[in-house]
């Protein structure tokens, strides 16, 4: 099983969101929730790329994803707790030694930050980031890299998701998706995944196996 991080480990969107948006306003610029949507499940890079086009950023464009990550960082060093189920699902998994990683867009430190504030950091046999990768979600590179890292066939992973993009990059590596409500981002469609469920409770090993 292939967890995401951000929507699926933890509800991190809206950290994420408040960062960028008060970052962007500092700047002059004014960044919506449905703006972000756009960007959910994408890389660092790719977010800014797609924020420099739209509001014809250039020169400051290192500056801003620098300021971006302190920001992040700060947010994520505190203390934070995983989403409903994740502990959970997680020791069920292990009982029935299933192997499982994390596959998400964010930077490496980002996820280090978080796997270690949500007291996760040694449950996870491989760790792929947006660092990793030329090409971020929703193209498959991702999860490709994961299940070769885990040393498994693609057919053969259960992703996580909770949003558009990743439902797409997993889907596009030959891998089942199960779907992940969020209030952040139940409006979207999550229609492509095999299995939507409101929270990580709702999932059995042995119902996902069949």
């Amino acid at each position: 099983m292939i967890f995401d991080m951000d929507g699926v480990l933890l509800d991190s969107e809206p950290l994420h969101y408040q960062a960028l948006s008060e970052l962007l306003a500092s700047e002059g610029h004014s960044w919506s929730e449905e703006d972000n949507r756009s960007v959910l499940g994408t890389t660092v890079p790719e977010t800014f790329r797609q924020v420099s086009e739209r509001f014809h950023i250039v020169d400051s464009m290192d500056l801003l994803i620098d300021r971006y990550d302190e920001a992040i960082l700060r947010v994520l060093s505190r203390g934070l707790e995983p989403a409903a189920g994740v502990r959970e699902l997680l020791d069920r998994l292990r009982a029935r030694q299933i192997p499982v990683s994390v596959a998400s867009s964010s930077r490496r430190s980002w996820i280090t930050a978080t796997l270690r504030s949500l007291k996760l950091d040694d449950q996870f046999e491989v760790v792929v980031s947006g660092d990793d990768v030329v090409n971020g979600k929703p193209a498959p590179d991702i999860y490709l890299l994961a299940a070769e890292r885990m040393g498994v066939t693609p057919k053969a992973c259960l992703a996580i998701e909770d949003a558009p993009n990743g439902i797409a990059s997993a889907k596009a590596a030959g891998m089942k998706v199960v779907a992940v409500r969020t209030p952040y981002t139940e409006g979207l469609d999550l229609g492509e995944a095999d299995v939507i469920v409101d929270d990580l409770t709702e999932l059995d090993p042995l119902t996902l196996l069949g």
